[in-house]
């Protein structure tokens, strides 16, 4: 459920051709087997979506975002 706060952050990856959005309601076996299933045996495009999501987003958020409460801490 949610605020639709995870479809305001995968925007900008998926624009730019590195993912794909569905909604939770819309997940069938069926859009699994067809959708899932040919991106994983199209190289080229899973290489393109890959660049293309690399290109947006901070690979290692989990460390900065550590860091920052960390030396937040430090400061009390």
């Amino acid at each position: 459920i949610g605020n639709g706060e995870q479809r305001v952050n995968a925007r900008p990856v998926v624009e730019a051709g590195g993912g794909l959005l569905i909604d939770d309601s819309d997940i069938t076996a069926e859009w699994l087997t067809e959708t899932v299933a040919a991106v994983l045996h199209d190289d080229d495009r899973l290489r393109g979506m890959g660049a293309a999501a690399s290109a947006h987003g901070v690979r290692d958020a989990d460390e900065q975002l550590a860091r920052i409460v960390m030396s937040a801490g430090a400061g009390t």
